[in-house]
C-alpha cells in the first residue's frame, strides 16, 4: 500500500511559483533552499492567525469575539511568526529594523480591526484552516493545501491582504481557489456554491474588497491539465526562469535574485542604482 504522506505533492503555492518562475521553484522545492519570508508576508500571516482564533470558536458559539480580542490574537500571531526570522528589503533596512517592525505591527492591528468589523460577521464557518490532501492514484503527485474558510452556505473563502485592491478577474484566475474547490468536492461530494476572494488592502485606512466567483467541471478539467503539465516539467527538469522585467523577477520579490544564474551584471547594476 502506498504511504501517501511520503508521496510527492503540489500545493497551490507550488503551482503558482512553478508557473511564475521555474528557477525559483527549482531552488525552493528541488534544491531545498529556504529563504526567510519578507515582513509583508508575515503581516498577512498575522491577520490569518487572528481570524483563525475567532472563526474556530465561532463554529460552536456562532458569535464573533470582541474586536479587541481578534486584534490581540492577530498581533500575537504576527510576533510569533516574526520570531522565526524574516528579511528586509534594502529600502526597509534603510529605515531601520525597529521602525519597520513597529509599522508592520500597527498594520496588523489595523487590518484585524477591519476584519473584525467588516469581514468576520459575514461568515458562519463550518471548516477553518483545514488541511486537505487530494489523493491522485494515477499521478506521481498528490494535491495538498489548507482552506482558509468554508462557511455554512458552502462558500469557500480565501482571505488575503494586498498592497492594492484586486482586479475583477483575480477571483476567476485564482488557481488557489480552484484547488480549494477540488478539496470541497472531495469532502462534501460537490463543488462549492461559490468561491470568494476577500481582500483587505494594506493602506493607511485598510479597505475591504470581496470578489465572488464559481468553479464548475471545466475548472476541474483545467486544473487536471495544469497538474499534468507541472508533473511533466518536473520529470523533464526543464525549469524556465521568469521573463526579465516580470514583477516577480526582482530583488524585492525573489530571495534568490542576487544569486540567480539568469540575472546578468547589467541588471544587477541597474537594481543597485
Amino acid at each position: 500500500m502506498i504511504d501517501h504522506t511520503k508521496k510527492p505533492h503540489f500545493s497551490p503555492t507550488q503551482l503558482d511559483m512553478l508557473s511564475r518562475c521555474g528557477e525559483q521553484y527549482r531552488r525552493r522545492y528541488v534544491e531545498g533552499e529556504v529563504v526567510p519570508p519578507g515582513i509583508a508576508l508575515l503581516v498577512g500571516g498575522g491577520l490569518h492567525g487572528g481570524a483563525e482564533v475567532n472563526f474556530r470558536q465561532k463554529m460552536d458559539t456562532r458569535e464573533d469575539l470582541p474586536a479587541a480580542d481578534i486584534v490581540d490574537a492577530a498581533v500575537e500571531a504576527f510576533k510569533t511568526r516574526a520570531a522565526g526570522g524574516y528579511v528586509l528589503t534594502d529600502e526597509e533596512a534603510g529605515r531601520g529594523a525597529g521602525s519597520v517592525f513597529g509599522e508592520a505591527t500597527d498594520m496588523v492591528a489595523r487590518l484585524a480591526a477591519v476584519h473584525a468589523s467588516n469581514q468576520a460577521p459575514d461568515y458562519q464557518p463550518i471548516a477553518v484552516e483545514e488541511g486537505s490532501r487530494l489523493v491522485l492514484p494515477s499521478a506521481s503527485h498528490d494535491l495538498v493545501g489548507v482552506i482558509d474558510l468554508v462557511d455554512e452556505t458552502h462558500t469557500v473563502v480565501d482571505l488575503k491582504t494586498a498592497a492594492r485592491a484586486p482586479a475583477l478577474g483575480d477571483v476567476a484566475n485564482s488557481v488557489q481557489l480552484t484547488v480549494y474547490a477540488a478539496f470541497h468536492r472531495a469532502k462534501y461530494g460537490e463543488l462549492p456554491a461559490r468561491v470568494t476572494l476577500d481582500v483587505l488592502t494594506k493602506t493607511k485606512e485598510p479597505k475591504r474588497v470581496r470578489l465572488d466567483g464559481v468553479r464548475g467541471p471545466g475548472s476541474m478539467a483545467a486544473l487536471a491539465n495544469r497538474l499534468n503539465a507541472a508533473i511533466k516539467t518536473i520529470e523533464a527538469g526543464a525549469f524556465l526562469p521568469a521573463a526579465p522585467g516580470d514583477w516577480v523577477c526582482s530583488p524585492k520579490w525573489c530571495g534568490y535574485w542576487h544569486s540567480c544564474p539568469y540575472i546578468d551584471s547589467e541588471r544587477r547594476a541597474a537594481a543597485e542604482r
